[in-house]
């Protein structure tokens, strides 16, 4: 008997390449992971894939809808969605959206408009250049709904327990100013990026963290940058750093093949203690 389809394969934005894609695929098919592919090679306008995208994630036959690739058209969609969900009056949604990068603004609207997680991981065409151990804790975070834990470095020592929220920088700093961006008044703030000039990321930075307000910042966890420094940059914007919270850099999250996952909009304890940095996720039922 065929497995039940619990995993639908989604590209938001352009679509992936063929042989990425494919790539891909084989690994889901290796580790027996069910499936069924939404992704058209051709693409297809933002109207179109807000409403093909609404019908699954509103559907309660997919657990997870899996990002195929990343890319800017993902923030596209958020219009579209919320009329959609506006005219449907819709209140809840059932599939959990896996991706990072461009995904980042999907995760903090879906965060926003029905306090629904999201996991912060590779898509389907990042899977076979990602290191053996953290294709093997995603799978498990997937799967077995194993607890979180990373590790990073120690800037500013503290410790919080808040809720996780951010992404990718640039794209979180394009939602400031907009509806899509959450309003939490506490929360830890998490950040990667990549190909981005460290003066562009600075202004990304403060951009944020101005719109969020520092004052709601309890925590600040920063993973890889691209070419960018995470030490060297947080010096150039340390003066603007809220004071007494936990800080840490090097965590293995963002474009490296160390990607491990987490859970945007999931309490999150945050210790920077002893020159360690250590981010935990108690597992979490999707």
């Amino acid at each position: 008997m065929e497995k039940e389809i619990k995993i639908a394969l989604f590209a938001p934005a352009s679509s992936p390449s063929v042989r990425k894609y494919q790539e891909g695929i084989k690994i889901l098919k290796k580790n027996r992971i069910s499936f069924k592919s939404f992704v058209e090679v051709s693409g297809s306008l933002p109207s179109l894939k807000a409403k093909l995208f609404y019908e699954i994630i509103t559907s309660k036959e997919y657990k997870f809808i899996w990002s195929a690739r990343g890319g800017f058209g993902s923030i596209k969609l958020i219009p579209y969605l919320e009329k959609i969900f506006v005219q449907n009056k819709k209140r809840e949604i059932y599939s959990t959206l896996i991706g990072f990068s461009d995904i980042t603004a999907l995760h903090l609207y879906f965060y926003k408009k029905f306090k629904k997680p999201g996991i912060h991981a590779p898509m389907i065409v990042n899977l076979p250049d990602l290191s053996e151990s953290a294709l093997e804790n995603l799978l498990e975070v997937i799967l077995k709904n194993k607890e979180v834990v990373l590790e990073g470095k120690t800037y500013q020592e503290g410790e919080a327990e808040d809720i996780l929220l951010g992404g990718n920088l640039t794209t979180l700093a394009s939602l400031c100013g907009t509806s899509y961006i959450p309003s939490e008044k506490s929360l830890i703030l998490v950040i990667e990026d990549i190909n981005e000039k460290e003066y562009r990321l600075e202004r990304a930075f403060l951009q944020t963290i101005f719109t969020i307000g520092t004052k709601n910042i309890k925590g600040i966890v920063v993973g890889n940058l691209g070419k960018v420094d995470p030490l060297k940059f947080l010096k150039r914007v340390e003066e603007f750093l809220p004071k007494k919270i936990p800080v840490g850099y090097a965590f293995s999250l963002g474009h490296i093949k160390d990607n491990f996952p987490f859970i945007i909009g999931q309490k999150t304890y945050l210790f920077v203690k002893n020159n360690k940095a250590k981010l935990f996720q108690k597992n979490f039922i999707f």
